[in-house]
């Protein structure tokens, strides 16, 4: 009966073409070192920040649309009476700003962005995952965990947590993480997790339009191009 069922989750999920995910942001671990920051004011200012996001984030969401061979990645905005929510904020502080754009067939992520008074599309290529055998489960999902590492602005490499669920044979996540043999759940970078709460595998076609990429630079490129460098 169990590999029945097992057989039955894996035929569901290949019979789908595309799909949607939810997924939810927070603050799980220490974010910012401030130990060498001699400055007082600046310390304490970064320090309020992450109070605010641990407070706000629960109130912002984002929405995973893909197809066989496309997705969109970007925060979905909504309505609050009981307080302001900096979305803005949110998205930025947790590298999440913009919109990301993968190509399963190109092997190529875009990131559209505003920055500087100005639109940019950031180019780069699928990253290299490291797969182990480690599991948990995600939304009734058996995940397995993958890593890899991510260069920063200031040129510091962190590593980057993943776990994918193989019987969601499709290779986007959040953000601009994609490439692993199945959806990815859960990302886990700087101290933020982001997480899946909700998926919807549907034979609608998402008509997902990437960015001209004639048009796209390099990150070096972008970085180049900040008034504050």
């Amino acid at each position: 009966m169990k590999y029945l069922l097992i057989l039955l989750i894996c035929f569901t999920a290949n019979a789908q073409t595309s799909g949607l995910v939810n997924y939810k942001s927070k603050i799980f671990s220490q974010v910012i070192d401030t130990t060498e920051i001699k400055d007082d004011k600046i310390k304490k200012s970064m320090l309020q920040t992450v109070q605010k996001m641990k407070k706000q984030m629960p109130y912002a969401s984002y929405v995973l649309k893909f197809n066989s061979n496309e997705s969109i990645f970007k925060i979905a905005k909504k309505m609050t009476v009981d307080e302001i929510i900096d979305y803005n904020l949110i998205a930025g502080f947790s590298d999440a700003d913009g919109e990301f754009f993968n190509s399963k067939n190109k092997k190529i992520r875009l990131r559209k962005l505003k920055a500087w008074n100005n639109e940019y599309i950031i180019r780069s290529n699928f990253p290299e995952w490291k797969i182990s055998n480690q599991k948990k489960d995600v939304l009734g999902y058996q995940c397995l965990k993958a890593t890899t590492e991510k260069e920063l602005d200031n040129g510091d490499i962190i590593e980057v947590v993943a776990w994918f669920a193989k019987d969601i044979p499709f290779n986007f996540g959040p953000k601009e993480y994609a490439g692993l043999p199945g959806l990815i759940l859960e990302i886990e970078e700087r101290g933020i997790k982001f997480y899946a709460t909700e998926i919807d595998l549907n034979n609608k076609k998402h008509n997902i339009k990437l960015p001209d990429v004639k048009k796209s630079i390099t990150k070096k490129e972008f970085l180049s191009q900040s008034p504050y460098k």
